[in-house]
């Protein structure tokens, strides 16, 4: 590995011990990446090994076709859908992928989750995550399928499975990731409780968060 590529493999191994931290994905689940600057090319996680374990070393480079390059391990087996969300997106800087358990929750019950928080409305920009449909992972059709689903948005829901966000950078895809399972959560405990229907964020509101986070550090993506 080069320094650049050393120093980038060492923020990817942070954000995945702090996503396993948040309980966002359990001993090897989940896949992040990091585009490689002025190359054709992006840092992915292995395949298999537990974020209790994983070094900047265990990193793998593949190119924007979903070939591994260079690396010790074999990649993610996810690594065509980010492969493929750098090939349609060039501002895409990173890509996560976690398996959070409200989200997936939600996602069994035919839930959408609402725009009850207001960082969920600034970092999906109002649209909310799109909802694939369920289907065998790991695989090019599987790929064309959850980026043909998420269309215009910044995440969309693996039914049966778990959540894929893009962003500018690697803390962009990851703070995606949290904000929408914490809106996950609070909309689950709201119906739990069954104390009535929730209250979204108003529709006005939401505009001006919009037209805020497209001025601010809540940028869109792409």
């Amino acid at each position: 590995m080069t320094v650049r590529e050393l120093e980038i493999a060492r923020s990817i191994v942070g954000v995945a011990k702090h996503a396993e931290a948040l309980g966002l994905v359990r001993n090897a689940q989940g896949n992040f990446s990091v585009r490689l600057p002025g190359e054709r090319a992006f840092l992915i996680t292995p395949h298999g090994i537990p974020y209790t374990e994983l070094t900047p070393e265990d990193l793998v480079v593949a190119d924007l076709e979903g070939h591994k390059s260079r690396g010790m391990h074999a990649p993610s087996t996810e690594t065509e859908v980010h492969a493929l969300a750098y090939r349609r997106h060039a501002g895409v800087g990173a890509c996560v992928h976690v398996e959070p358990d409200y989200i997936n929750v939600l996602t069994v019950l035919n839930r959408p989750i609402p725009n009850v928080l207001g960082n969920f409305v600034y970092l999906f920009a109002g649209r909310g995550l799109a909802v694939g449909p369920s289907l065998r992972s790991g695989n090019v059709n599987f790929a064309a399928a959850s980026l043909e689903a998420m269309g215009d948005r910044f995440g969309v829901v693996w039914k049966n499975h778990g959540v894929f966000c893009i962003g500018p950078d690697l803390d962009s895809a990851f703070d995606r990731c949290v904000a929408a399972e914490q809106a996950a959560r609070v909309y689950y405990l709201t119906l739990a409780l069954q104390l009535g229907e929730p209250d979204l964020v108003p529709l006005d509101v939401q505009a001006e968060m919009i037209d805020f986070a497209r001025s601010s550090s809540f940028r869109e993506a792409i």
